[in-house]
C-alpha cells in the first residue's frame, strides 16, 4: 500500500522544534499470585527492590526441532529466588522453584518441562531486581525478546504477512479463570474478523494458537492484527516463519504492543545494496494521525534529500513506508523516530539484509522511551561489528560506557569507556554502531550507560550455522 506524503511544509504544524531535540523437580502449582500493574507500555527493568516481581513471556514453539529458553538474570550480589510457572496449549500448567546465583544468567528450557506446540512462561522472582527474556531455538533462526512486566487487555501488531509465511498468534491466559479474545484482522482490503475469531474461549492458565491463514487469511501481503481481551488480561505474541514472501526470510517471535503511542524510537537502519528497509504503522484509532518520519543519517544527504516526511494514516487503517525508497537518503547508517502527535499509532520496522537463500529479516516494535541505562540481559553468543547500537534520542551531545557483568559485578569492557555520542543535531549524527569483535564479552550480560537519553538496540546471531543477524532492542530500566 502507497503511503500518501504531504508537503514537507506541514511538518512544521506538527511542531518538530519541539519532536526533535532529539531448578527443582516438576510439580503442579498452586493457584498464582500476580503483583497489581498497570497495563505495560513496554518491557522495562526494574530499578528499586520490592516483594516480587513478575515477568510474562511470549511463548516458544516446540514441535518438532523446535524450542525455547526462559533466560533470568541476576545483576544483584545475592542468590536471586523465584518461581517459574509453564504453560501450554496441551497440558495443564507446571511450576517450580527456581534460582539463580548472584551476577549470573541461567536458561530453563521450557520443552523439558512441559509439552504441546507452544509454551509460554510466569516468572515471579523474590526481591524483584532479576530480568527475563525468552529465547526461541527454530531452525530458521532464533529469536529474543525481553518478556512483559504485565498481561494487557489489548495486543496490536503493526506488520505480518501469509504470502510464503506462516503466522501464528499465541495468547496466554496466566489467570485461573476463563477469558474471552476477539481478534481483528485488518488487511488491504479492510477490516476482517473471522466469526469464529470473535469471543473465543480461552481457559485458564492456557494457551490459545491462533493459525491466521485457518481462517481464510491467506496470501496476505499485509496485515494488522488487534487482540482484545476481557474479562481476564492475557499475553499475545506474533510468531512469522518467513520462506521466501515478499524476499523475507528468518523467523521471528514478538510481544506485540500493549497500547499505542505518539512518538517511537528506532536506533538501527542502512541504506546499502542488498538492503531493503520499511516501516509499518498501524492506527487503530477514531481519529486521522499525520505522521512524521525523521530520519537520521551518519552523513549529510545531497539537495534532493529531505530528513523529515509527512504521512497521512487515517483512522482504522494500516500503512507501509518505504524507508529505502526516499529520494536522496545517503547510504550508510541511520535511525528513525516517528511522531504523531495528534493520534497514537504502533509502529514497527522491516529490514531485509541479502537476497533469495541468504536474505535475513528482521523485525522491530519500536521503543516508546528514552533511557540512560540499557541492559542486554541475556549473553551475547558471539560478538561482531554493530553488535550494539547506541542513538542519541537528544540535541545535547554526550557519551556512553559499556560495562560487561562478572563475578566481581559491572566492570568497564576494554576500550569502551566514554564513547562520543554526538547530538542528533540537523537530522546528521546521534549513533554509534559498536564493534565488540575481540572484547571480552561473549557469555556475558551488559549494561549500556549514557550521560544523555539514549536507545539500544542489540543484533544477536541467528544461531550455528545461520548467517546474518536478528534484531532486539534493550531492556531500559524503568
Amino acid at each position: 500500500m502507497r503511503a500518501r506524503r504531504l508537503l514537507i511544509g506541514l511538518v512544521v504544524v506538527l511542531g518538530l522544534g519541539g519532536l526533535v531535540a532529539v531448578g527443582s523437580e516438576v510439580r503442579r502449582p498452586g493457584a498464582s499470585t500476580f503483583a497489581t500493574l498497570s497495563p505495560p507500555g513496554m518491557p522495562v527493568a526494574p530499578t528499586a527492590s520490592g516483594i516480587t516481581s513478575s515477568w510474562f513471556c511470549a511463548g516458544v514453539p516446540t514441535s518438532g526441532q523446535r524450542g525455547g529458553d526462559v533466560v533470568v538474570t541476576n545483576p544483584g550480589t545475592s542468590p536471586l529466588r523465584g518461581r517459574l510457572t509453564v504453560y501450554s496449549t496441551a497440558a495443564s500448567p507446571v511450576s517450580q522453584d527456581i534460582q539463580i546465583g548472584p551476577r549470573e544468567a541461567t536458561s530453563f528450557a521450557l520443552e523439558n518441562l512441559s509439552k504441546g506446540d507452544y509454551l509460554s512462561a510466569f516468572v515471579e522472582l523474590d526481591g524483584g531486581l532479576g530480568l527475563v527474556e525468552q529465547r526461541v531455538r527454530h531452525p530458521n533462526g532464533r529469536s529474543l525478546a525481553p518478556c512483559s512486566n504485565a498481561p494487557s487487555n489489548n495486543w496490536y501488531f503493526a506488520d505480518g504477512i501469509t504470502q510464503s509465511a506462516g503466522y501464528d498468534l499465541v495468547i496466554t491466559n496466566p489467570f485461573p479463570g476463563y477469558t474471552n479474545v476477539t481478534v481483528q484482522v485488518l488487511t488491504v482490503d479492510g477490516v476482517r474478523t473471522p466469526a469464529d475469531l470473535r469471543n473465543q474461549t480461552i481457559a485458564g492458565t492456557a494457551v490459545l494458537k491462533v493459525d491466521l491463514e485457518q481462517y481464510g487469511l491467506r496470501d496476505e501481503q499485509l496485515l494488522a492484527v488487534w487482540v482484545q481481551s476481557t474479562p481476564e488480561r492475557v499475553v499475545a505474541a506474533r510468531a512469522q516463519n518467513y520462506y521466501g514472501g515478499l524476499g523475507r526470510r528468518g523467523y521471528s517471535l514478538m510481544l506485540g504492543a500493549p497500547s499505542p503511542d505518539y512518538r517511537w524510537y528506532f536506533p538501527d537502519g542502512e541504506k546499502s545494496s542488498g538492503v531493503s528497509e520499511s516501516i509499518t504503522v498501524y492506527n487503530p484509532g477514531d481519529l486521522p494521525a499525520l505522521v512524521a518520519v525523521q530520519v537520521f543519517t551518519e552523513t549529510a544527504g545531497g539537495p534532493d534529500y529531505v530528513s523529515v516526511q509527512a504521512v497521512q494514516i487515517p483512522e482504522g487503517s494500516v500503512e507501509k513506508v518505504d524507508i529505502d525508497a526516499i529520494t536522496g537518503l545517503p547510504a550508510g547508517r541511520h535511525s528513525i523516530i516517528i511522531d504523531s502527535p495528534d493520534a497514537p499509532i504502533i509502529v514497527e520496522q522491516v529490514i531485509t539484509r541479502g537476497s533469495g537463500g541468504g536474505a535475513v529479516t528482521s523485525i522491530t516494535l519500536g521503543s516508546r522511551i528514552s533511557s540512560t541505562r540499557w541492559w542486554v540481559p541475556t549473553p551475547l553468543d558471539d560478538a561482531g561489528e554493530g553488535s550494539l547500537i547506541v542513538t542519541n534520542a537528544t540535541g545535547v551531545e554526550g557519551s556512553f560506557t559499556v560495562y560487561a557483568l562478572g563475578p566481581g559485578g559491572l566492570a568497564p569492557v576494554a576500550g569502551l569507556s566514554d564513547i562520543p555520542l554526538r547530538a542528533a543535531n540537523d537530522f546528521v549524527g546521534g549513533l554509534v554502531a559498536v564493534d565488540l569483535t575481540g572484547r571480552d564479552v561473549v557469555g556475558k550480560a551488559l549494561l549500556v550507560e549514557s550521560t544523555v537519553d539514549s536507545v539500544v538496540l542489540r543484533r544477536p546471531a541467528r544461531g550455528p550455522n545461520l548467517k546474518g543477524r536478528s534484531s532486539v532492542l534493550g531492556l531500559p530500566e524503568g
